[in-house]
Parts: C-alpha cells; structure tokens; sequence
C-alpha cells in the first residue's frame, strides 16, 4: 500500500509490451486486451468507500484480472469469466465473486456447466491455496519475463 501502483496505459509502454517476445507477461497481456478490443483504462472507478486503502485495492483488484486471465489462459467467455470468478472469490472473499459463480452458471450450457463444476472450481480452490498474494505482486515489473516464469514465481497453476 505504501508505493500505490497504477496499471493504465498511462503507467505502461503498450507499444513495448506488443514488441516483448511472445512468452512474456508484457507480450501476453497485449495479444489478450488488443484481441478482445480492451483497454487498461476501462475499469470503472470504486465507489462506495471512503477509505483510500480499500479503494485502492478494490481498483487494484480490478486492474490486475486480466493478468489473471493471462496467467490462467481464460478467454473472456461466460465459461472463463464464471471460472475466474470462482478463482477471486477464492483469493479475496469478495461476495460479488461467489454471487457471479452461483447466478452466472445459470447462463452456462449443461456441458460447461459440468466443466466449471469438474475442472475450474477444483482447479479455483487448488489455486487458491498455492498461490503467493496476487493483489500485492507487481506485474508492472516482470513484464519481460516469460508468462511460464511469473507462474512458477507466484505458484499459479494454469
């Protein structure tokens, strides 16, 4: 909390990150915003909280997802984004995680239904329990680094 880290496009180089090699986290992180038409300054503002602290790490929070949809190797799909969900709410106990997962599934077919049931929830809890602290870790600075080394650094299952 002391340092305060920003991810925006203001705080990082897109056009390095999409010249990194095709392995790193930099390089990743492009391919995954620019193939699905994202920006890092979409994430809406926090509000409801008067203390800067837990703004910061609720924005923090929302800022760091889509690494963890590189780390996990997630699309943005109802079926990846229902499993991340059950992944955060793992990590941070946020309520609206657990309430994502327990209506969201409701949209899934019958057969993504049992592979968020069989594979990503398991695979959430399993991950959960092993990993170092995602919110505090500063991805801003292992950018270069190949996705595969930052996974083993955090002890993030793909």
């Amino acid at each position: 909390l002391k340092n305060k880290p920003i991810i925006s496009s203001k705080s990082l180089n897109i056009q390095k990150l999409r010249e990194l090699s095709s392995n790193t986290l930099g390089r990743e992180y492009m391919t995954y915003i620019d193939k699905h038409g994202f920006s890092p300054d979409e994430r809406t503002s926090v509000r409801f909280t008067m203390d800067p602290d837990i703004a910061y790490v609720m924005a923090r929070y929302r800022q760091v997802h889509d690494f963890w949809h590189v780390l996990a190797d997630l699309p943005p799909s109802l079926l990846g984004e229902i499993s991340l969900k059950a992944f955060e709410f793992q990590v941070t106990g946020l309520p609206m995680c657990a309430m994502s997962v327990a209506i969201g599934h409701l949209k899934l077919t019958h057969s993504e239904r049992m592979q968020l049931l069989h594979v990503y929830i398991p695979w959430a809890i399993r991950n959960s329990q092993q990993c170092e602290d995602l919110l505090s870790f500063p991805y801003e600075d292992h950018l270069e680094l190949p996705v595969e080394t930052v996974r083993k650094l955090l002890h993030f299952e793909k």
